[in-house]
């Protein structure tokens, strides 16, 4: 999400921060022609998350602003902001207006949960039944990550330096989901070409093309390439599909490098809200 999109949804982010050339720049600030010009070139990066006097400041500021606050964390697989978000509510939120989620997400998927929830905010009767929504669409979404090169998660550290070697050898790109448990690998090819057909074919198992599912697109340093070949096939596809295209999350990119895309993916959820007031009824 960049800060723009978030202010037009409601949605209060909170950053990430990335070192690039010794500098650290929040994730919503920083330009990724930066950053990927930087990977390409070999010259290290890295995460950081805010500190957390920092995140407890953010929390504190979103409940006195609004009075009733959902917080979709990533998952704790990958942070720990749900746990530290839990902690401040027991102690700092007698009220309970500030409910936190561990949305076992990541990436492009909590992108798109954060999207679909935002819109139902707009209609939502309570916090309760907005976190009900939620929780519906976190089983709901899923997510495919397409990577170039394997070298880059051996430098963040989540691939050994002899996999990563060996694979980037044999020419392997992994496919992977990242869900509540870390990123699991549920595929791979050979070519960069074979990727689109990996990803339809996976997309046809869930949809039909009378489908209406939401899918979110992600670029790194490929845009083109997202936007003028792999969104025009996925619209012949899914001719019914609503198909959004942003840049991919720069903490992400940072983990997985130059040449990633990848697909965020929802069923349609529309007449949730209206059953989820009907069961509380």
């Amino acid at each position: 999400l960049s800060r723009d999109e978030a202010k037009v949804l409601g949605i209060i982010l909170l950053d990430s921060y990335l070192i690039v050339d010794g500098v650290r720049i929040p994730e919503t600030l920083l330009e990724p022609p930066r950053l990927y010009d930087a990977m390409a070139a070999g010259r290290p990066v890295s995460t950081a998350q805010t500190s957390v006097f920092g995140r407890c400041q953010s929390y504190e500021s979103a409940l006195a602003r609004y009075g009733r606050v959902l917080y979709l964390s990533v998952g704790s697989a990958y942070t720990g902001n749900f746990a530290t978000a839990n902690r401040w509510r027991e102690t700092c939120d007698p009220a309970r207006g500030f409910a936190v989620m561990d949305t076992g997400a990541a990436s492009g998927r909590l992108g798109l949960i954060a999207r679909l929830v935002a819109n139902a905010a707009r209609t939502a009767d309570s916090l309760p039944q907005l976190s009900a929504f939620a929780e519906l669409a976190v089983q709901r979404c899923g997510e495919l990550l397409f990577l170039d090169q394997l070298k880059f998660l051996v430098a963040g550290g989540r691939l050994s330096r002899s996999k990563g070697f060996m694979g980037d050898l044999l020419g392997i790109k992994p496919v992977i989901s990242p869900r509540s448990d870390g990123a699991v690998k549920i595929g791979s090819v050979r070519k960069t070409s074979e990727q689109l057909d990996f990803a339809l074919n996976y997309l046809k198992g869930r949809f039909t093309r009378a489908d209406r599912p939401t899918l979110l697109l992600q670029y790194s340093d490929n845009q083109a390439r997202v936007a003028d070949g792999i969104r025009p096939a996925l619209e012949k596809h899914f001719p019914r599909a609503r198909i959004m295209i942003t840049p991919l999350s720069l903490t992400a990119g940072t983990h997985m490098g130059p040449g990633t895309w990848g697909v965020a993916y929802c069923p349609d959820l529309a007449g949730a809200l209206d059953s989820l007031r009907t069961d509380n009824e």
